[in-house]
């Protein structure tokens, strides 16, 4: 049974051995000694690197208003069914004003006497020389008073129509008719239609690096799946206290008219761009020590293929692309497939290599 054992053994060894690499033999002075491993390679060429941030922002209309009433009363007529869209200036809503009228009425007529009696005054001061100046000036206040309270009470009339401020869709109503409004109650929601926005936060590390009008990446989950491309049109100058966020605004494409308040939108937003660098992958970055190393290809004294050990020194990543700021440079042949088996001086059987001019020898 032990005899058994050992020379299962020694099969699966052997097995072992021819997946991951080649035993080569001496061969009269010609041929490496030792065993070569299976390993893959690519010839470094400049990049192009970008990293990107992912961050959920809400869709908001830039107009997106309540209406308030101005003045107290029953609502006597809604013009305007809710979700049809409106006009600027167009007329949305009516407050009962016949109590308005009446008033206007009695300080038109006081307004009026209280002008007459001062034109008296005055004329007969004036060309008489009856009463005095005293009882002129008040008789021209009194007169000023009652007009402006007459031209107030214009204004409370005119402001018992609640009109539309911009192009927009009415949204809901507060009030049904019949209700009574007192003055600074919501009334009405306005939202308007023509310039949608994406509001998010970015995290308080990236506030150098955020400009406005640089190009945004966005995405609805519950619409159609396709990118959009926005622009950011504002970035807030102070940091939200509670989560260390800063306020930005991102513009939709105007085209697209099936955004709604308060969607989810996806944001990928630029943070950097460097070209003409040295991208290695991380699962190629072994940690040794306190340093950051990697495999090239080299040749060794006979001039055989043998793994190089290269300390480099890192830069930015964006999920599993490093940039190499030294250690490495453009045409030298990284070894990728089979890196992890190696040590410096390791004898090399490359299978594949991504230098075209290598594969077309």
């Amino acid at each position: 049974m032990k005899k058994f054992n050992l020379a299962v053994l020694i099969i699966a060894m052997a097995s072992i051995a021819a997946c991951s690499g080649s035993e080569v033999t001496e061969n009269e002075g010609d041929e490496p000694v030792g065993k070569s491993v299976n390993v893959k390679t690519r010839v470094l060429e400049p990049e192009t690197f970008k990293s990107w941030l992912r961050v959920v922002g809400n869709v908001e209309s830039k107009n997106d208003i309540m209406i308030s009433a101005e003045v107290g009363g029953r609502v006597l007529e809604q013009l305007v069914d809710e979700g049809e869209r409106v006009r600027k200036g167009q007329v949305i809503l009516r407050i009962n004003d016949a109590k308005l009228q009446e008033e206007k009425a009695r300080l038109e007529a006081a307004s009026e006497q209280a002008r007459e009696n001062y034109e008296r005054l005055q004329r007969i001061y004036e060309e008489d020389g009856i009463g005095s100046e005293i009882d002129v000036l008040n008789a021209k206040f009194n007169f000023q008073q009652s007009n402006s309270a007459f031209k107030s009470v214009k204004v409370d009339i005119e402001n018992a129509t609640l009109e539309a401020p911009f192009d927009g869709l009415v949204e809901s109503y507060l009030l049904e008719e019949g209700e009574v409004a007192s003055p600074g109650m919501q009334v009405v929601r306005l939202i308007g239609t023509d310039n949608y926005i994406v509001s998010a936060g970015v995290p308080a590390r990236y506030a150098n690096v955020i400009q406005t009008g640089e190009e945004v990446e966005l995405w609805f989950d519950s619409q159609n799946p396709d990118t959009l491309s926005g622009t950011i049109s504002y970035v807030g100058n102070s940091i939200d206290p509670l989560n260390r966020t800063f306020r930005i605004e991102v513009l939709l494409p105007e085209q697209n008219r099936s955004y709604k308040v308060d969607m989810i939108a996806n944001l990928r937003l630029l943070t950097l761009t460097e070209e003409n660098v040295v991208i290695v992958s991380e699962e190629y970055i072994y940690k040794e020590e306190n340093d950051f190393i990697v495999f090239v290809k080299a040749e060794n004294e006979n001039g055989y293929p043998v793994g190089k050990r290269r300390v480099v020194q890192l830069g930015p990543s964006f999920k599993s692309d490093v940039i190499i700021r030294s250690g490495l440079g453009f045409g030298d042949e990284l070894i990728t497939t089979g890196s992890a088996f190696l040590n410096d001086g390791a004898l090399l059987n490359i299978v594949e290599s991504s230098n075209s001019d290598l594969a077309a020898q």
